[in-house]
């Protein structure tokens, strides 16, 4: 055998051993959870302008989800001037079309508070869903926010969440759907928090489970606060039927902000930032190619290769 046939012996081994990595670490989704937030410090022009100039993004949500366009507009507000800017446009009903910002669709077409029954719950619901990613072609990211469903929902119903988005993205593949967990706010502890964290609990493994799925864990952020003098992170439990269940953080309790504190919203619009960063690089971003490679005397090998849009690479 030639040097030059085992080259291209040896580069199609490596090509094939690369893409069998990558299509084994994408059968899992990904949670974007308080440990993204370390993320957002490292975020540069480049990557905040091409979530601007890329990112369509489709936000219905209850008071509780206006916490993280809360803490957006805050973000955007404390970073003018400076090297990184982080600009939102959004629109309530409609989707801007601002340059050098991330543009959002604030609601439904019909209204801005967006319980379960006008997001996925009912076929009313699902109906304007569907209105308004058929009326908006350039929206690519879908969200809803919870309020406190998940403190009195039980398996079944969080099931027929699960189903329903998995609908969505079937029926809008061109579409990134982003799941939710509840808040975990301190309100609501005992068996009723306890019955909260088992909804989260079968929303994170749904997400765990299966391929390129990707889970914003609202319920985590409100869990967990960093120390600001020692850069640590804590979470804040509280024991029932020998389980430490998550519950709000003492440090991020407030009412101002969407039912919580400044310093909360901001921790979560971070992790937005983080999440839509990596949703552009591993959805949007990649392009296929397409190789065929040749042995000696011109005979095609019949390799095509392409590559995936992954979801759930950090």
């Amino acid at each position: 055998m030639s040097i030059r046939q085992i080259s291209i012996l040896v580069f199609c081994i490596l090509t094939l051993s690369l893409f069998c990595c990558l299509a084994t670490i994408s059968e899992a989704g990904i949670i974007f959870d308080h440990t993204a937030v370390d993320l957002f410090d490292s975020l540069t022009a480049t990557d905040v302008s091409n979530v601007q100039d890329n990112i369509r993004w489709h936000y219905a949500h209850t008071s509780h989800g206006g916490q993280i366009t809360t803490g957006l507009q805050r973000i955007e507000d404390a970073y003018l001037g400076q090297a990184v800017q982080f600009n939102i446009s959004r629109t309530s009903q409609a989707l801007p079309t601002n340059s050098n910002s991330l543009n959002i669709f604030d609601g439904q077409q019909h209204d801005t508070y967006i319980s379960p029954d006008e997001y996925w719950s009912t076929g009313t619901g699902i109906g304007y869903t569907n209105a308004v990613l058929s009326s908006n072609p350039s929206i690519n990211v879908s969200q809803w926010s919870w309020c406190t469903q998940m403190n009195s929902y039980n398996p079944t119903q969080t099931q027929s969440y699960l189903a329903q988005i998995s609908a969505f993205e079937a029926a809008h593949p061109d579409v990134i759907f982003i799941y939710m967990t509840g808040t975990a706010e301190d309100d609501y502890q005992g068996s009723t928090g306890y019955n909260r964290y088992q909804n989260n609990q079968l929303i994170r493994s749904w997400v765990s489970s299966g391929a390129n799925r990707i889970l914003f864990d609202f319920a985590d952020l409100d869990a967990w606060a960093k120390d600001p003098e020692t850069g640590t992170w804590s979470q804040n439990t509280y024991l029932y039927n020998d389980v430490n269940v998550p519950t709000e953080h003492s440090a991020l309790i407030g009412s101002g902000y969407g039912h919580t504190s400044a310093l909360s919203a901001e921790q979560k619009a971070k992790a937005s930032w983080v999440m839509m960063d990596q949703v552009y690089k591993t959805q949007i971003a990649p392009e296929p190619i397409s190789t065929v490679l040749f042995l000696s005397g011109g005979l095609p090998l019949g390799l095509g290769l392409f590559r995936r849009k992954l979801r759930g690479l950090l």
